[in-house]
């Protein structure tokens, strides 16, 4: 039976955290020190980016948890120096096919092979390929699935801006009444990491370090003779 707490949602809680990440702020197992702060559509209010991605990963790999669809359990790996992850299970059957919510590509990102299937891999096959800001990523990715679900609407650029494509633009008269939803999010978390503490902090951290592991490298180049 599907928790009742994740039942009544309008859109994917993955994309109600990034709309209202500073709702959960309390919620937040770590927060960054350093990163640029994204301004949140339809109020003036700005955060960590960081932390708003890691958060918009975290509540969607929760909702999937509370609606029975996957499992969490801490695991450690090593003999001699020890470390702990998150390991996910599938639960019954699911649609192996992505869509564009977070909570699809996640299902999506599940190996066959369960040793690989720790949530630092999982948050990792979200990217096929590195990028300069995979933060950014996260962002506008839910910003796509909030496209196609009539939360923001297309605007053509003008001038030479016309080169970026057109400009997305949040329907406030639709997103703003989102807000309660936003705090049933918030309690959702609380609850789960009241009754999983480790397992939540343990979360939080596999997210955030399966994003950064995207980010594209520099090539640093060494002299012959150093």
């Amino acid at each position: 039976m599907i928790n009742q707490q994740v039942s009544n949602f309008s859109i994917m809680p993955s994309a109600l955290a990034y709309l209202f990440g500073d709702m959960l702020e309390d919620v937040f197992a770590a927060k960054s020190r350093l990163s640029l702060r994204e301004k949140l559509p339809c109020r003036e209010v700005k955060i960590k980016r960081k932390d708003l991605a890691t958060a918009v990963l975290v509540s969607a790999i929760v909702y999937l948890a509370k609606r029975n669809q996957l499992s969490l359990e801490v695991h450690t790996k090593g003999r001699i120096i020890k470390s702990k992850f998150v390991l996910v299970t599938p639960l019954g059957q699911f649609s192996n096919s992505s869509d564009d919510s977070f909570e699809g590509q996640i299902l999506a990102s599940i190996s066959d092979n369960p040793k690989h299937n720790d949530v630092r891999s999982i948050v990792w096959r979200l990217w096929s390929a590195d990028s300069a800001s995979p933060w950014s990523d996260v962002i506008q990715r839910c910003q796509k699935y909030l496209l196609g679900q009539g939360y923001f609407s297309e605007q053509e650029r003008h001038g030479i801006a016309k080169i970026m494509g057109k400009k997305l633009v949040p329907q406030c008269e639709k997103i703003l009444p989102l807000q309660a939803e936003a705090d049933a999010l918030r309690s959702v978390l609380a609850d789960f990491r009241a009754a999983n503490r480790e397992l939540y902090e343990r979360l939080w951290k596999d997210v955030g370090k399966g994003i950064a592991s995207r980010q594209e490298q520099e090539d640093i180049d060494m002299d012959d003779d150093f």
